[in-house]
């Protein structure tokens, strides 16, 4: 029972939303970023390029300000090969943001971004069929601040980079089955992880006009690796347990959130419709183990850390934008994103394969104000899931993700 408990804490270092498909990262902050989908890299020109690809700073010929609000609606369903049933609980989820850019001079040009750029949240049934073998509640909320300058250095090329700057919390719930250790009935424990931390990377953005109507665009990202240090609860210990476990002990793990680079192809067709491509490498074979502390309460866990075992993935996709007139803008695009996990390293907290993503939306200008808004379909591919580390795993996946999403940028 001790490795069937400790394999549940996968859920901990995967920490993905189990509304992405390609790791632990989340769609873009902008409602014109999820709009375009696939084909942002050399088509955005709102203020998220402070994060995206900051060379595309230098597009800008005054100060701007953007907040961006993201609302997703979801449902998360596990059919066991025998045939019995388990939802995700809490379909909502709600991300906000902001962006700020100043041009300096003619040449040089600065931002600051504040986003969420990875994130966790799922929940299933405390009674459920995953009541002992993995995490009833797993969050992992992930926020980059963003400083960043785009310098024009030639007529056709403009360069950029930022800093990464993280900020991450995570906690996990989890129910402790007590009579497993002590052979007789005994009132279940709950056990929560619960930490955070700060890590430090970087990010580079080039952004080349090859011609007036072609140009192409390359955005890189280094890893940045977050300690999280907390607290590890667990109540409901028998009496002839307490001098062996504590209800309360220190909490440590590490996170290395993926590098990546990204390039993409814009091209304006005519003077109202542009399309862009792009592809992108990300290295979520960062997520090869797990470390887990939590004290004198170590031998709960049965294991120091878990093998993951993730693999590089790519997205890639297409987008437009149509400018209908002066001040209505027509987008879409699609995106495919591949899953990073195999079945060994699976968990139900990041219930997910293959995505295809669907998107649709507009913007619209009156004087110095923007407003954009996008829907997003996300369809996964069903995941059947056979050979997993914790067999309770093994079954089918089937996951659906609407996105509504909205920015409000002023300009100066």
């Amino acid at each position: 029972m001790k490795r069937t408990v400790g394999i549940l804490l996968l859920c901990i270092g995967i920490s993905s939303p189990s509304w992405a498909a390609e790791g632990v990262r989340i769609l873009p902050d902008s409602a014109e970023g999820v709009g375009l989908a696939g084909g942002r890299f050399a088509l955005s020109d709102d203020p998220s390029v402070v994060r995206s690809n900051p060379a595309r700073l230098t597009l800008f010929d005054g100060a701007a300000f953007q907040l961006n609000s993201q609302v997703w609606y979801g449902e998360t369903d596990f059919t066991r090969f025998d045939g019995a049933t388990d939802s995700k609980v809490d379909p909502w989820v709600i991300l906000a943001g902001l962006n700020i850019v100043y041009p300096i001079n003619d040449t040089i040009t600065v931002g600051l971004g504040v986003s969420a750029p990875y994130g966790v949240g799922i929940n299933w049934r405390r009674d459920g069929l995953f009541q002992y073998i993995a995490a009833s509640e797993a969050l992992l909320e992930t926020f980059a601040i963003n400083p960043a300058i785009g310098v024009q250095v030639t007529e056709k090329l403009s360069v950029g980079i930022g800093a990464d700057i993280f900020y991450s919390h995570v906690k996990l719930e989890q129910a402790y089955p007590w009579s497993a250790v002590t052979g007789r009935p005994s009132r279940d424990g709950h056990m929560i992880f619960e930490g955070d931390g700060w890590g430090l990377g970087a990010y580079l953005g080039l952004d080349y006009q090859i011609t007036e109507d072609h140009r192409i665009s390359i955005a890189g990202h280094l890893p940045v690796t977050v300690e999280y240090n907390g607290d590890f609860d667990i109540n409901n210990i028998p009496d002839s347990l307490k001098s062996t476990y504590s209800s309360r002990t220190d909490f440590d793990s590490e996170i290395e959130f993926p590098a990546s680079v990204g390039v993409g192809y814009g091209w304006d067709v005519t003077e109202r419709l542009s399309l862009g491509t792009d592809f992108e490498w990300i290295q979520n074979s960062s997520h090869d183990d797990l470390p887990l502390t939590i004290g004198r309460n170590q031998s709960l866990l049965g294991v120091d850390g878990l093998d993951l075992g993730w693999k590089d993935s790519f997205s890639t996709g297409v987008g437009f934008e149509y400018a209908m007139s002066d001040t209505f803008r027509l987008r879409g695009g699609y995106l495919y994103s591949e899953s990073p996990m195999n079945d060994p390293g699976f968990t139900p907290s990041v219930p997910v394969d293959d995505r295809h993503m669907l998107s649709l939306g507009y913007g619209y200008d009156w004087g110095q104000n923007t407003i954009d808004l996008t829907y997003s379909t996300m369809f996964f591919e069903d995941r059947d899931v056979n050979g997993a580390a914790q067999r309770g795993y093994d079954g089918t996946y089937e996951n659906l993700w609407h996105v509504l999403a909205i920015s409000y940028t002023r300009h100066f």
